[in-house]
């Protein structure tokens, strides 16, 4: 049985999620106004740690092309600011 989604950003289920690689993931922020880049941690209470804050695609696009150097379709389509996302979503 899965477990319910969680609101905390840096809960295994967190339930923002727009992709997941490897140790990366990227999320949609609690509150809508930001994407965040995090590091799998390991650590049970808080598993997940933010290291990139990014308000735009192409910030976005450019730190994870350094992590794995290919654009996922699931970032690729995200719209250019955050804003034009979080308002179609349920945070």
């Amino acid at each position: 049985m899965n477990a319910p989604l969680d609101h905390r950003e840096t809960a295994a289920n967190y339930r923002a999620v727009i992709i997941r690689k490897g140790k990366y993931r990227v999320i949609l922020c609690k509150d809508g106004i930001q994407w965040i880049l995090q590091r799998e941690k390991g650590r049970d209470d808080r598993p997940w740690g933010g290291f990139g804050y990014f308000t735009t695609r192409a910030a976005l696009m450019r730190d994870w092309e350094r992590l794995h150097g290919q654009i996922p379709p699931e970032i690729a389509s995200l719209p250019d600011r955050v804003r034009g996302y979080a308002n179609g979503k349920t945070v």
